[in-house]
Formats: C-alpha cells, sequence, structure tokens
C-alpha cells in the first residue's frame, strides 16, 4: 500500500529559450537557454519542480546524455520512494550513478521544492531564513572591446554595482587594455570580478596577477585562473596574489573542497548547483568553507528559472555566501516573465509562495 509521500510518477521536458544575445567566455559561445526540466508527482498530489542545465566544458553533459541518465537511472531509483525517508533518499540519488551533477541538481530541487511544501513553507525558509533577497553582479561576455564597453555601461545604467568582466581568450596586454578602458569607462565605484575560465598556465596566471595589480583597479577577484586540476598552479597563484583569487571549475565535491581549503590553494569557492548536483552537497561544502573561514559564492550555468530559484534561495540562507553571480536569470526570455522571484536592477527577491516560490 503506497503512502501518500510516496514518489507516483516522473516527468521530463526539455527546454530551450534563445538568449537575448550570445554570451562568450574563453572556452565556449551559447546562445539559448537548454535545460531538461523534471515534474515530481507524489500520491498526494503535490508536484515538485527541478531543472537541469548541462555544460559540456565545466560538467561534462551534454543536454541528451541528461535526459538519458535521467530517464534510465535517476527516475527509476526515486520511483515509488517516500519523500519523508530524507536522507536515504539524498544519498539515492547522490550514489545512483557518477558524475551527471546537472541530472542529480534537477531531481534534487524538485524534492526540496516538494518537501517546503509538505513543511508548508517558502524553500528559502525550509533551508534556514527568512531573507528573501539577493544582489547579483552581471557578466559581460567576450566581445570587442567597443561592445563589452556598451555592455558594461548598460549594465551600471540598468542599476549594477558590481560586473565580472571575460578574460583569456585574447593576449594578456589584450585584456589589461580592455579591463582599464572598461573600468575607466564606467567609473571606479564598479566592482569589477575577472574570469579567465581557465585559460592561463600557471606563469601565465603569475604574471597576469602581476601587471593586474600595477592598474590599481577596483578588481575584487580573479576567478579560476588555471585549469581545474592545476591545483599546485592555483595555489602558487593564490600565494602570490593580492588580488584574491577564486576556485570554480575546481570545485565539484566535498572532497574537492577540502584539497583546496588544505593547500591553501584560494581565497574564495564558487559554489553552483550544476556543479554540486543540487542543495545538499552545496549547502556541504558551504559549511566547510565556513570552518576554514573562506567566503563562497553562487553562481550558475545559463539556467532556467527553476535551477536559479533555487541557488538564489540558497544564497539568500547562507551568511558564508557573500558573492552572487547569478545574472542568468536576465539572460534569457524567461527575465520578461519571471515566476518565482521579482527582478529590480541588480536585486533579486524570491516570492513568499510555498515551495521554490
Amino acid at each position: 500500500m503506497s503512502n501518500p509521500t510516496d514518489i507516483k510518477q516522473v516527468n521530463i521536458q526539455v527546454v530551450q529559450v534563445p538568449l537575448n544575445k550570445p554570451f562568450t567566455t574563453a572556452r565556449h559561445t551559447v546562445t539559448q537557454m537548454s535545460c531538461v526540466q523534471v515534474t515530481i508527482e507524489l500520491v498526494n498530489g503535490l508536484v515538485g519542480h527541478g531543472s537541469a542545465t548541462p555544460n559540456k566544458v565545466v560538467t561534462g553533459d551534454i543536454l541528451d546524455n541528461v535526459k538519458t541518465i535521467l530517464e534510465t537511472v535517476l527516475v527509476p531509483k526515486i520511483h515509488g520512494k517516500n519523500l519523508l525517508q530524507w536522507e536515504q533518499l539524498m544519498l539515492t540519488v547522490q550514489h545512483a550513478v557518477a558524475h551527471n551533477t546537472p541530472a542529480k541538481a534537477a531531481i534534487e530541487i524538485a524534492l526540496y521544492d516538494l518537501r517546503s511544501q509538505i513543511f508548508g513553507v517558502p524553500l528559502v525558509n525550509l533551508l534556514g531564513s527568512s531573507n528573501y533577497q539577493i544582489t547579483t553582479d552581471f557578466t559581460i561576455g567576450i566581445d570587442t572591446t567597443p561592445n563589452m564597453i556598451m555592455d558594461a555601461q548598460t549594465k551600471v545604467k540598468q542599476g549594477f554595482t558590481a560586473l565580472k568582466l571575460k578574460i583569456g581568450t585574447h593576449s594578456l596586454s589584450e585584456d589589461l587594455s580592455r579591463v582599464k578602458q572598461i573600468s575607466n569607462a564606467i567609473g571606479s565605484n564598479i566592482t569589477l570580478r575577472l574570469d579567465a575560465n581557465q585559460a592561463w598556465s600557471t606563469e601565465e596566471a603569475l604574471n597576469a596577477v602581476r601587471k593586474l595589480e600595477q592598474l590599481n583597479l577596483p578588481i575584487e577577484f580573479i576567478e579560476q585562473p588555471v585549469l581545474a586540476d592545476n591545483l599546485s598552479g592555483l595555489q602558487q597563484v593564490t600565494q602570490a596574489s593580492k588580488i584574491p583569487i577564486m576556485a570554480d571549475e575546481s570545485v565539484f565535491s566535498v572532497a574537492d573542497a577540502i584539497k583546496l581549503l588544505e593547500l591553501h590553494a584560494c581565497n574564495y569557492i564558487n559554489i553552483k548547483l550544476m556543479k554540486t548536483g543540487g542543495l545538499n552537497i552545496a549547502t556541504q561544502i558551504n559549511q566547510l568553507c565556513e570552518q576554514y573561514g573562506v567566503k563562497c559564492m553562487i553562481g550558475c550555468m545559463i539556467e532556467s528559472q527553476i535551477s536559479l530559484a533555487a541557488a538564489v534561495a540558497f544564497a539568500a540562507s547562507h551568511k558564508n555566501v557573500v558573492f552572487a553571480d547569478l545574472d542568468a536569470v536576465y539572460m534569457s526570455a524567461e527575465s520578461e516573465n519571471p515566476v518565482y522571484f521579482q527582478l529590480n536592477r541588480d536585486t533579486i527577491t524570491l516570492n513568499d509562495h510555498i515551495g521554490l516560490g
């Protein structure tokens, strides 16, 4: 006999939405938001929503693979399971298959949505906070210098006080000139965050850091200057740099975080739900960082509102998460009709509805 909180059925749907403009990093160019949306229904009729956004150069996944893993591995593993057996359910999702973190994240987010509904509270309350609001930066993708300047000025006029600049596809001298020109155009009161997306060798990163320090610009941090598995290089750059270094692609798991923290190989860590496989591991990584005195950022891929709402709730409910890079909420046509939150300048405010919002 089934229980009211047993998982009755799971539906999967591929969704693709064009971006307002192409988004380019040192690793690739994205033209649309592509995700696999998951809907989990309980016997009692409650429905939870989740979403997976793969990123081939970061998580190693593509859309078809995510859909296949969900259909053939994860959904069969959770079908018929009781939501109230929470700890076991979380372990089942994480241990069902190696890697495949976006697919795991989609399932987890939908389960957290359902758990919030069972408790009759918004997700952010379930995670332990009454704060519904965060402030995000906006990322300026790689383009010609004039276009990047124009984009940066537009975002400042729209109310953003922190901009992330993608660098690493051109020579260092070009990057330095570009960063300086952009900063001069928008003013020193706008904070800059630089993201090389693994573009440099250790030697190149050390040289870049020295040159960037000499510019004396309002640079808050430099993100992932070397390859994800180059922990020694990341350590060298962190210890040599006066500008804080943030790890991103180097951290997917608690074990990854422990390695970096023990090596003192970064000043900050960027947590993304698509890297961690959802909120559970993300929370563990943040708690670990807090013990080491290392602050975190919540970041994202080019994701749907569903997973972004979970990311906002995560950031709003953890004081150790002091930076947010959730600009994907502004990048696609979805931003014109937000469902889970409200957008005002650089501020994202969650709705106070039960569940995801």
